[in-house]
């Protein structure tokens, strides 16, 4: 596991040691171009540093080079300790021995690599489990000319079809995203996708890419943490979406904390600014149906989601503004304002009571906290008695709580609840139709592909017996044809033709050189008595009806006949007689 230890030196340098299989295997200093190369070099694992604060202050590009390396590289924090700093003097006297008064950006990168490569320090947070995907023309437009519009509506359709594509590989991935898109006169500029995710999850599915005109960059979001509050408060937030997203935070008894309005707010960037002040249990948005953005962000805090009955319009949000006395700033911190108020009226008279009926017995905390299980939809009676299990005294005290009677008219907010999660269930049922379709599309494509196998894996050795088959006969061929070449060539002197009607059956006293199909050898020829010869012996190839018969082959084996029948010595006396008969002796 290779380690690399980074110090920040002067001239807007860093100082850098690798430390690999226990030794350090380069030094030296360089810029941040010379660090990426050794990323990429010794597939860097842990990235050691002394101050992360000072590597945020001096040593930016290093943070933006993590950020975007294909995999995801450790940050240990080497001077941090269970009881706070300590100085790298200090610990390179207490791990290896060695007093230094000061050590120098290149000795400490070093120190640092052999530190890391020991686990003395702090793993570290660099950034956010965000992954940034962004996407954006590479030529500006700016000099204009005759072609300007025709340039712009090509990159406008080029970066709309790019993003198209990446957000179905987002889905298909199921990874939970929010999109901006950055418009100029009407036009698509720049398309960025904030991703749950780990980067080095986002790569698996999407790469970065560069054209002549457009570029798509993927890094991980830096770390930002939100202030952490003072006590624990629970919040309404109220949230107009869009490319420029409003922001309102009020607490449970209707107080106004703050209200914001950011270009390309992210869920995470929302949930991060609102921890300051708190914890949402209700995000509120001023139209009828939620948008997908604040029910997402509901899902990310474990919030609940309100909707008024009917979209609010503008004299009604600017009324609400005049009746709390809060000036907004933006037409976006209005609409999230006014979507809080009302979402605080649709729950205040349950919060009176709560109050009315239990604020003698509660503690401030515990009334907050059954606050917020009321939002969430527990009844108050069932709200307070979760409260109460949360008190930390010992004290043991009989509460008579009065559980509320079911009201025959429906609460408009559980309506409301009951209709979005009917929809929401709707949606699921249609998505799971979807998945059964594609499944069963998969299993006919599964099956017909092993069948395809099969008969691959069939034909392939029926091809190999065929092509084995063909090789002989191609070698039959290749020998019947250096046959039929010396036939040529010695046709005449040595081989003649014989037609089939010229082969007799021989039963004995045939003519010399006659050519027997009956007989296999000349032990069969001298056992019949005749002086004819085997035809498989004497024939050298067939072609059709005529054999092409070896003339030298049927003088030697005539002779061996011959020879054979003058040696017999026995007389055969019925075959001389039946030779006196037909007047041949």
């Amino acid at each position: 596991m290779a380690v690399l230890g980074v110090d920040i030196a002067p001239g807007g340098l860093f100082a850098y040691a690798v430390f690999e299989n226990e030794e350090v295997v380069e030094r030296g200093v360089g810029d941040v171009h010379r660090l990426a190369q050794l990323f990429k070099k010794y597939k860097i694992e842990t990235l050691a540093v002394d101050n992360l604060g000072e590597l945020f202050q001096y040593g930016k590009p290093v943070v933006r080079l993590l950020g975007k390396l294909p995999y995801v590289v450790n940050v240990v924090e080497v001077t941090r300790e269970a009881e706070g700093y300590v100085k790298m003097e200090e610990l390179v006297g207490r791990y290896f021995g060695v007093e230094k008064g000061h050590l120098d950006p290149l000795e400490t990168a070093v120190y640092l690599a052999m530190l890391a490569r020991r686990g003395v320090g702090a793993p570290v947070k660099l950034f956010e489990e965000e992954t940034i995907i962004l996407i954006h023309r590479r030529i500006s437009t700016t000099p204009g000319g005759m072609s300007r519009n025709r340039y712009m509506r090509n990159v406008t359709h080029r970066i709309k079809a790019i993003a198209s594509k990446i957000e179905a590989r987002l889905k298909e991935a199921r990874l939970d995203y929010d999109l901006f898109l950055k418009e100029e006169s009407g036009e698509v500029t720049s398309a960025k996708f904030v991703v749950y995710a780990n980067r080095e999850v986002v790569r698996r599915y999407v790469k970065p890419m560069r054209s002549i005109d457009i570029a798509v960059a993927i890094f991980s979001a830096p770390a930002r943490g939100g202030k952490a509050p003072a006590r624990e408060r629970f919040l309404i937030v109220g949230v107009d979406p869009g490319v420029v997203t409003g922001i309102a935070v009020m607490t449970l008894d209707g107080e106004v904390l703050d209200t914001v309005a950011r270009r390309g707010f992210s869920r995470g960037d929302v949930l991060r600014y609102v921890s300051q002040w708190g914890v949402p249990v209700l995000v509120a948005t001023d139209v009828a149906e939620a948008p997908d953005f604040v029910r997402r962000l509901a899902t990310m805090c474990g919030a609940a989601v309100y909707t008024p009955g009917r979209d609010l319009a503008s004299e009604e949000k600017a009324q609400i503004l005049e009746k709390i006395r809060w000036r907004a700033v933006t037409s976006h911190e209005r609409d999230a304002l006014a979507a809080a108020y009302r979402a605080y009226q649709e729950y205040r008279p349950k919060f009176e009571k709560l109050e009315k009926e239990f604020g003698s017995i509660l503690k401030f905390d515990q009334l907050e906290y059954a606050k917020a299980l009321v939002v969430r939809g527990y009844s108050i009676a069932q709200a307070v008695s979760e409260a109460l299990k949360r008190r930390g005294e010992r004290e043991v005290r009989v509460v008579y709580v009065t559980v509320e009677k079911p009201c025959a008219a429906r609460d408009e907010s559980l309506a409301t609840r009951l209709k979005a999660l009917e929809y929401e269930n709707m949606q699921l049922q249609k998505e799971l139709e979807e998945l059964r379709r594609e499944y069963a599309q998969l299993r006919r494509a599964f099956d017909d592909a092993r069948w395809r196998d099969a008969k691959y894996r069939e034909l392939q050795s029926r091809i190999e017996a065929l092509s084995a088959m063909v090789a002989e006969k191609e070698r039959e061929v290749e020998l019947l044809k250096k046959t039929f070449v010396e036939v040529l060539a010695s046709y005449g002197s040595r081989y003649r033709l014989l037609h089939v009607s010229e082969v007799v059956d021989c039963r004995g006293g045939e003519a010399v050189g006659t050519i027997c199909r009956n007989i296999d050898s000349v032990d069969d020829a001298v056992a019949r008595g005749t002086m004819g010869v085997p035809l498989r012996q004497v024939v050298k190839l067939q072609l059709g009806d005529f054999y092409v018969v070896d003339l030298d082959m049927v003088r030697q084996l005539t002779e061996l006949v011959k020879q054979c029948l003058e040696k017999r010595e026995v007389v055969d006396i019925r075959k001389i007689v039946e030779q006196y008969r037909r007047g041949l002796v």
